[in-house]
């Protein structure tokens, strides 16, 4: 590889580990937002596993993309072999991880169902202790969003607060709509929302439809955005290989 090829080469190695890079910081940046931003979203994380999981891994790639995009631009702007040759092994590593871990994640997607997230309202949820960390993100949860149960109120019947009648009311007051249009007068809110279970004072819209339209668009476009590094990262590998092979004739 001579002359005008090989510095073809070289400015669409600078260009696609630039993109790598800049890639790299909207992860970074994605993940801190999620992690430090919102005190809800992340106490809804951190109580889920995969999803915490998934966060901290979403910030290690994207450190790590900076990082190689910085490595691949100073190779080919250097045109070093070593140095290129080590950045294809990281990116060749990175890429295998990340399919490794898409793998991973559509395995364990069954754990992120209705049905779990029921399960664990109604095996971990204490109505009596502020002080529980899953019981407070989910109070915290349904004020914020105005929402009620993982599907909706009934969930909450399932719970072993109620089942065992520990708590005086079958719902939590978070459940409650606290202002409504229209109260006739000498109503009070809380009474038929909590005692009488009256429908019309309660929040019918389940958190997980809610959760999942609030955050759908981000969900979509991390998606995109990590086929598309897979894709840049293919395309990396094989410019970072055809320059090294140029270089090594000269």
């Amino acid at each position: 590889m001579r002359g005008d090829c090989l510095t073809c080469v070289k400015y669409l190695m600078i260009m696609f580990n630039t993109f790598l890079g800049m890639a790299g910081c909207f992860l970074v940046g994605v993940s801190l937002l999620v992690l430090l931003g919102t005190k809800t979203l992340y106490g809804f994380l951190m109580l889920h596993p995969v999803l915490s999981l998934t966060v901290y891994a979403v910030l290690t790639i994207g450190a790590m993309l900076f990082v190689l995009g910085f490595l691949g631009c100073i190779g080919a702007i250097r045109e070093n072999r070593c140095l290129l040759f080590f950045y294809f092994l990281l990116i060749c590593i990175l890429f295998i991880a990340e399919l490794s871990a898409g793998v991973w994640g559509y395995v364990y997607r069954a754990k992120l169902s209705m049905a779990s997230f029921k399960e664990d309202l109604a095996t971990k949820y204490n109505g009596l202790d502020p002080n529980d960390s899953f019981t407070s993100m989910w109070n915290d949860w349904m004020e914020r969003h105005k929402c009620c149960g993982v599907e909706g109120p009934k969930d909450f019947e399932e719970t072993d607060f109620y089942k065992k009648k520990l708590n005086l009311t079958k719902i939590p007051k978070e459940c409650c709509i606290e202002r409504t249009k229209n109260v006739p007068q000498g109503v009070d809110v809380s009474v038929e929302c909590l005692d009488n279970l009256n429908q019309a004072y309660i929040h019918q819209q389940g958190c997980h439809e809610v959760a999942f339209t609030t955050y759908e668009f981000y969900i979509y476009m991390a998606l995109a955005l990590a086929i598309l590094v897979l894709i840049f990262e293919l395309f990396a590998m094989f410019i970072a290989m055809c320059l090294f092979r140029g270089l090594l004739k000269m």
